[in-house]
Formats: C-alpha cells, structure tokens, sequence
C-alpha cells in the first residue's frame, strides 16, 4: 500500500501528460496534484488587538458605564417623576440650595457633587480677582518695558556688599585647586 501512494503523483501525471509529463519542471506539476484554485489563507493584518480593544471599551461604556446609568434613571423619572413647585418655607431651618433641583436624581447630584450659588459665587470673584491682578501685574511690565525703550534704558545687576569671610574662602579654594595636581589622588614623582 505504501508504494502505491507513493507512486500515486506520478501516474496522475503520466495519465494526463503522457510519458513526457515527468519531465515537466515541478512548479507545473505540484498545483495540478493539488487540485487547487486559490490561496485560501491570504495574509492580512492581525486585528486580535483592535476587536480587544473593541470588546473592552463596549463592555465598560454600554455594559457597566451607560446601561445601568440609563435604567436607573429610567426607574427614577417613572417611580419618583418630577419634583413639586411649594411654597417658600417661613418657619424652621432655610432650604438647602440643592433642594431646588427639579428631579431626585438631579437634588442628589447637586447635593453630593454640584455647587451652591454661593461658593460658585465665590470662586467667580476669585477667579476674576486673580485674571485683575495678573492684568495690572502685565500693564506694569509692559510700562518698564516701554519706558526702557523710550529712555534707551535696560536691566542691570546690582550691588550686593560681600563679607570679607567669603572673600577668604575663595582665595582657600583657589589655592586649594592650584596646588592640586590630580583630581582623584595625588601621585608622586
């Protein structure tokens, strides 16, 4: 059986090219043994990266992300629905800010996360305090600056008095650097 198989190729050629058929070089004999059309397996980028990163990015947005936000929302505006106009209170404590949200879910999200009018006040005003000072600090450099070109002026160093104990340990390193030979050792001639 074995030789059989073995000599299987060679007379399929023989039966169809005749006796001249082995001859034949094998890059025209091999396709015809296999029967075959086409490459089936064509090469192409890999995209296991890309669909994992698709799958990933689905499964946390819509899956854990998006989904559970909507159907709890959802809940909220049929089970709860709007909130109610009342009456300003005039006995007991003041309102909170946050309960003047129109929905529950809102009253919660200003309550834990949102501003009242007051801080968000307070942070404007420090915020435009900071772009004022930041101004006048710019129209100020700009005058230096125009003033310097107007009177061919410019920017130059100071004098700092100098201790005489400084002026010693200079003149000690000095020295020390100048009678030293080597870096790393001193070496003897």
């Amino acid at each position: 059986m074995p030789a059989l198989s073995k000599m299987a190729p060679a007379g399929m050629t023989m039966a169809r090219y005749g006796p001249l058929g082995l001859l034949q070089p094998k890059s025209q004999v091999l396709p015809l043994l296999r029967f075959s059309h086409a490459h089936l397996f064509r090469k192409r980028p890999a995209q296991l990266i890309v669909n994992r990163i698709k799958d990933v990015v689905h499964f946390y947005l819509v899956g854990i992300g998006l989904f559970p936000v909507f159907a709890f929302l959802t809940y909220n505006h049929i089970y709860h629905g709007t909130c109610e106009l009342k009456d300003y209170p005039t006995e007991g404590p003041p309102p909170a800010y946050w309960q003047f949200e129109r929905t529950p879910a809102r009253q919660w999200w200003a309550k834990h996360f949102g501003l009242s009018d007051m801080e968000h006040h307070e942070r404007n005003m420090a915020y435009h305090e900071k772009i004022g000072i930041i101004g006048r600090w710019r129209q100020l450099e700009q005058r230096v600056k125009h003033l310097e070109g107007q009177r061919w002026d410019y920017k130059a160093w100071h004098y700092q008095p100098v201790s005489s104990t400084w002026i010693d340990l200079g003149r000690y390193n000095a020295l020390q650097l100048r009678d030293r030979y080597e870096a790393h050792g001193h070496y003897t001639y």
